[in-house]
């Protein structure tokens, strides 16, 4: 059920409902991004905060939490001081913590047990407490530049696209081999492997195959690499809490998940596991330009590396590049940064979408032009050497219905945006239409086609030729 959907049930008998899906989509930036989209104020979350059924409140504290804008510190402080119901109580301090606020925290006294009855919400607000405040236990602040001596890291690409972070990596003075999604270099240079944009992530692996079993993790792992660390399980189905905790009681160091200079990532498959340290004191200064995204916009790591392969196909030296469905600028941005542009220009009709993509523009310090405009009726200057660009999916924007009018009409002009020799690179999870269209439209050609994976999604990317003699000044001939 979609966001909007789940919104105008809050306000009826399946309220409790819809609040667990919403804390569930609430799990992803974009999920996050989407429901804030919803709260054009915070009075639904004050409303709900104040329901006579506690389950409602439960709920609404653990999205509030989910959400963590400290705009919703008052609603927490003012449930803090009047919640009646115990086992409401620790999602309420959770979410306070979640949020940074200290001083309602502080001020906080525990209940006393008082019956046999009460000594579980106890403990378990006690729990949720302990955990709570142990966010302002703040670790020392260090950037790690350089580890002790050089070690084998595993450099993550976006699905399909090592090739470019291996030849990025290169670029950059590291020489790798592909595994898999990831590339294994061998470096102590921690710090230089995070000027890669195509990475997703980088993780120094420990040990493979080990039992899922505490005391055989904690023997592998026993080089603790930071003082303060977390513990992240994945895969794992049983009782992740219980497993965390009997762990961290063998482990060197303090586990405190809510201040930490590493990870202890443990990637779990039935009784046997991988075992991976991930390190969060090396500074990153990637994407300093994203100030703002929308919940549709593409990651910025896949951006780059869809960039690279792109760009890699383009004949001309100093591309001229249109996105037609630009959202906040991000593929321009990749583009901008990995060759010299002649020019930059992205057209979105969603208004909101180009006043992101103006403020990163400017974050940036970009070239990059925004035109709010709806692609169908926009009329370009120039053709295009590379057109580029995140197709609407047809889930977080518009339908798959939507889409098969939309990309129809996008097809019939797309000849007459690129110059003779260009290509159009898309990208999208509507696969199955977007082929079919490419297929039936005699003036378009399909290249080649990649499969990538975002957000449990698998889009995939097409890259796509002009056939017939569709020049760009003949634009006009043809019409919606």
């Amino acid at each position: 059920m979609t966001v909007p959907a789940l919104f105008e049930q809050l306000n009826g008998e399946s309220a409790t409902e819809a609040l667990s899906a919403l804390c569930a989509i609430a799990k992803t930036k974009q999920g996050r991004a989407e429901i804030e989209a919803e709260l054009h104020d915070r009075a639904i979350l004050s409303a709900l905060a104040g329901s006579e059924q506690p389950k409602v409140r439960k709920n609404v504290y653990r999205l509030i939490g989910a959400l963590e804008n400290e705009a919703d510190v008052p609603i927490l402080s003012h449930a803090l001081e009047t919640e009646t119901t115990l086992f409401t109580v620790p999602s309420l301090i959770l979410a306070l913590g979640r949020l940074g606020a200290k001083d309602a925290l502080l001020s906080y006294r525990i209940p006393v047990s008082g019956s046999v009855e009460t000594d579980k919400h106890i403990a378990e607000i006690t729990i949720a407490y302990e955990k709570a405040t142990q966010r302002f236990e703040t670790a020392p602040e260090s950037t790690l530049e350089t580890l002790s001596a050089p070690r084998e890291i595993l450099c993550f690409a976006p699905k399909g696209f090592a090739a470019e972070l291996k030849d990025e990596l290169a670029s950059l003075g590291f020489s790798g081999t592909v595994q898999g999604d990831a590339v294994r270099v061998v470096t102590a240079e921690i710090a230089g492997i995070y000027r890669a944009n195509c990475m997703t992530e980088a993780l120094l692996p420990i040990a493979f195959d080990v039992p899922m079993e505490p005391r055989a993790i904690a023997a592998a792992a026993k080089e603790c690499i930071g003082t303060y660390y977390r513990i992240e399980i994945r895969g794992y189905l049983k009782d992740r809490s219980g497993f965390i905790e009997k762990l961290k009681a063998l482990l060197p160091g303090q586990n405190n998940p809510s201040a930490y200079d590493c990870e202890l990532r443990i990637d779990s498959r039935n009784d046997r596991c991988d075992l991976y340290w991930k390190l969060w004191n090396v500074k990153d200064l990637r994407y300093r330009w994203r100030t703002g995204t929308l919940p549709a916009s593409i990651h910025p790591a896949l951006g780059y590396a869809l960039s690279r392969w792109a760009l890699s196909l383009v004949r001309t030296a100093r591309p001229n590049v249109f996105d037609p469905f630009c959202g906040s600028g991000s593929l321009l941005f990749a583009c901008e940064e990995q060759a010299h542009c002649r020019a930059l220009t992205g057209v979105d009709k969603s208004s909101t979408a180009i006043r992101i993509a103006r403020e990163n523009a400017k974050a940036a310090g970009s070239r990059a032009r925004f035109i709010c405009r709806d692609i169908l009726h926009f009329e370009a200057k120039e053709g295009a050497d590379l057109v580029i660009s995140n197709l609407p999916f047809g889930t977080r924007v518009g339908s798959h219905k939507e889409n098969e009018t939309l990309y129809a009409k996008f097809l019939r002009r797309l000849p007459y945006f690129l110059n003779d020799g260009g290509k159009a690179v898309l990208y999208t999870a509507d696969a199955k239409l977007l082929e079919r269209l490419i297929k039936e439209n005699p003036k378009l050609s399909l290249c080649e086609k990649r499969r990538t994976a975002a957000g449990g999604l698998s889009p995939w990317i097409f890259i796509i030729d002009k056939t017939a003699k569709a020049s760009y000044t003949d634009r006009n001939k043809e019409r919606e």
